[in-house]
């Protein structure tokens, strides 16, 4: 039974207590958060999307107010990080170097430079990494991978991805919107569509990119990317932060030589399928259901008991997602100095 300590508990940190819940090979024993009212873990935290797994009675566990005791004395195997992205590197080395397996919210960090330090603490002290990047883990996104590895409606010629949302002002201290925490939309947001390209797809021989700033931001709220792939599909990524509160949307349309599939989260159902040459009309699509938070976490909890590196979601992979986000930023900028 793997202990495990949770750092953080903002909406994505209780996501996860209530998920180490499920997992019957783990159990929570402690979490740290700075702010009183959140340690004590009484009432719902506010967020961009509903949970509809019952929260966690988290009445038991140790609690600490700052995450550096938690990893030196509550006695866990495995440390959670759901901080803000700032700190994501300094608590995950901290933590490998103490010798504990790490699972990392998503984006694994501000900059590939750091990313590569949290991936050599990990190799240095011999402990499992992970980022959460739950995409990888959404069924609907695993059914479109299964679709383009199999070849189920032949090749995969276009993919046309967008997540969207209102400018997230009900974080602690606001630090979505602070570049310099959170890295703006693109690193936080857009990130999960990029790395779900990255491991679907691999890197892009070619990046192109457009972005608006915005001056409540200072950085840049909404972009449009495109990646081209030589003999393979054309994709396109659309992500922003609105200025005006409008209701958190994600989804995809895939073109396929036999074959479509639209991803819309509001729609019922969900996922559908066109493969009528005739006829527009849709079908469900046949595939597992299941809750991606609940995936990544028993996927990596299996991965640390067994010592088995985790395929799915390495962490070289999520920082090369970084760097994705990276190139798109170079070639937003290089099209501002061509005026």
């Amino acid at each position: 039974m793997l202990r495990v300590g949770i750092l953080g508990l903002g909406m994505m940190g209780r996501f996860h207590a209530s998920r180490y819940a499920q997992v019957p090979n783990a159990r929570l024993v402690a979490i740290a958060d700075i702010t009183p009212e959140r340690l004590k873990a009484e009432d719902a935290v506010p967020g961009n999307i509903a949970d509809g797994i019952a929260q966690a009675d988290l009445g038991a566990v140790a609690r600490y107010a700052d995450a550096s005791q938690l990893i030196a004395e509550a006695g866990v195997d495995v440390v959670d990080i759901c901080l803000p992205t700032y700190l994501h590197a300094r608590y995950a080395i901290e933590a490998l170097g103490a010798g504990h397996h790490v699972l990392c919210e998503k984006p694994m960090a501000l900059n590939v430079e750091q990313a590569d330090r949290m991936i050599d603490a990990a190799n240095r002290a011999g402990r499992r990494l992970m980022i959460a990047q739950c995409i990888r883990f959404w069924p609907e996104y695993r059914f479109l991978s299964r679709c383009v590895r199999e070849g189920t409606y032949g090749k995969l010629l276009s993919l046309n991805m967008y997540r969207m949302g209102g400018r997230p002002i009900w974080s602690w201290e606001n630090w979505f919107v602070d570049p310099a925490r959170s890295g703006g939309p693109l690193y936080d947001l857009h990130i999960h569509d990029v790395d779900y390209v990255n491991s679907l797809l691999g890197l892009p021989e070619v990046v192109h990119a457009t972005a608006r700033m915005s001056e409540a931001t200072g950085t840049y709220d909404v972009v449009h990317a495109l990646y081209s792939y030589d003999g393979g599909p054309q994709v396109h990524i659309h992500a922003g932060w609105s200025t005006v509160q409008i209701p958190f949307q994600a989804g995809f349309d895939a073109w396929f030589e036999r074959g479509f599939l639209r991803f819309d989260g509001k729609s019922d159902p969900p996922l559908q399928v066109y493969d009528d040459l005739e006829h527009a009309r849709a079908r469900p699509a046949e595939y597992e259901k299941g809750d991606a938070y609940y995936n990544e976490i028993a996927y990596f909890v299996d991965c640390v008991e067994k010592n088995a590196y985790p395929e799915e979601c390495p962490p070289e992979s999520a920082r090369d997602s970084l760097g994705l986000v990276t190139r798109e930023i170079a070639a937003i900028e290089w099209k501002g100095m061509r005026r």
